[in-house]
């Protein structure tokens, strides 16, 4: 059996949907992947077990069945982190070693996904280079690229990682970056002996997250419209002009949520003319029977938030790239980019997989 841990120099840099679109580019060819989460860190109940949501969500859409326990058998609580501070020695490799044991049982390759970055989880000994030594796995880090700098903190984490890189994949990269990316730092890495398997840009899609995820996480107030909370917002626009450069601008931005002070009557009807997904309104002002009606009729929803526009917008600035990949439209997106993309083949070579007589081709 193969072990792949799936690590990021920093946060929010695609190892969910790495490990989605890796999985099912396996099982495509026939081999039985699983998936692990050895530490988790949102907590969530189901069949009578605790589990991390993350982990549930990924081993269900690669149809993977057995005790939700075993998928993260370490929750990162502020409880558990109190009783190690205080000098308690849980027995947390033991855990994790056990249940990697049960899910495991019968694959010819596991996905193991890390939390944050490569520090994370370091209090209980159970950082990216140190669950990767105790499960014996080979590691593919997930680069989130804002600058050139992005390929030292790879060097970085090659050293930490102490030989366990497989290869990396380069996300998030802007379009700006692409050709000198490719022209040479990806050759660079390679000669050197880090193996680049992708450069991934920006996906607008894949950056979305839903009205009701703005909403729980804003603490916001859907004053209308209720049953529309499922749909992406793919832009953030914040409404500060005048009336007749909003509707002109607005109109100009599709799937587009407009943040601004509930005091803007005339910005809420300029958003509400375009292809607006939510109207955020700040201030915790009521809007008026009138902007109500007509949001009601374009079906759009409106959330009320207690913040001034631009805490809110920090706030979202803050939340928007770590909020969970729970839409079915992300999941396909991720697996059609990856293929695209990344070159898959090259990866299962590297782990020296080979695909059973019974695999079928992929797209």
């Amino acid at each position: 059996m193969k072990t792949l841990y799936i690590a990021s120099v920093g946060s929010s840099a695609g190892k969910s949907l790495a490990a989605l679109a890796i999985g099912s580019y396996l099982k495509e060819r026939g081999l039985k992947v699983g998936y692990f989460k050895p530490v988790g860190t949102l907590p969530v109940q189901v069949e009578g077990a605790t589990t991390d949501e993350d982990a549930l969500f990924i081993a269900q859409t690669l149809g993977q069945e057995g005790n939700p326990q075993d998928l993260c058998p370490v929750l990162y609580t502020e409880e558990l982190a109190k009783q190690v501070l205080e000098g308690g020695k849980p027995q947390l490799h033991e855990r994790i070693t056990r249940a990697f044991e049960r899910v495991s049982a019968g694959k010819d390759v596991m996905l193991v996904g890390g939390i944050g970055n490569l520090c994370r989880g370091s209090l209980l000994n159970l950082s990216a280079p140190q669950v990767a030594r105790l499960l014996d796995a080979r590691v593919l880090v997930m680069v989130k690229h804002e600058s050139d700098y992005a390929a030292e903190e790879l060097l970085l984490a090659a050293s930490l990682l102490e030989g366990r890189v497989l290869a990396a994949v380069f996300n998030f990269v802007a379009e700006q970056h692409q050709a000198r990316l490719q022209q040479v730092i990806v050759p660079y890495l390679e000669a050197i002996g880090i193996p680049v398997l992708g450069v991934m840009e920006r996906d607008v899609l894949l950056g979305s997250v839903t009205v009701g995820e703005l909403a729980e996480q804003l603490g916001a107030r859907v004053l209308c419209c209720e049953n529309m909370v499922g749909l992406l917002v793919e832009h953030f626009i914040i409404g500060a002009m005048n009336a007749q450069s909003a509707i002109r601008y607005f109109g100009e931005i599709p799937n587009k949520a407009v943040i601004t002070g509930g005091d803007r009557p005339d910005i809420q009807l300029a958003a509400l003319q375009t292809a607006t997904r939510a109207v955020i309104l700040t201030g915790n002002l009521y809007p008026s029977d009138v902007i109500i009606r007509r949001a009601q009729q374009v079906r759009v929803p409106i959330l009320l938030v207690g913040g001034d526009t631009l805490s809110t917008v920090e706030e979202i600035e803050r939340i928007v790239g770590r909020l969970r990949v729970r839409q079915q439209a992300k999941v396909e997106r991720a697996r059609a980019l990856w293929k695209e993309k990344v070159d898959l083949k090259r990866l299962t070579d590297l782990l020296g997989l080979k695909a059973s007589g019974g695999a079928r081709n992929a797209v």
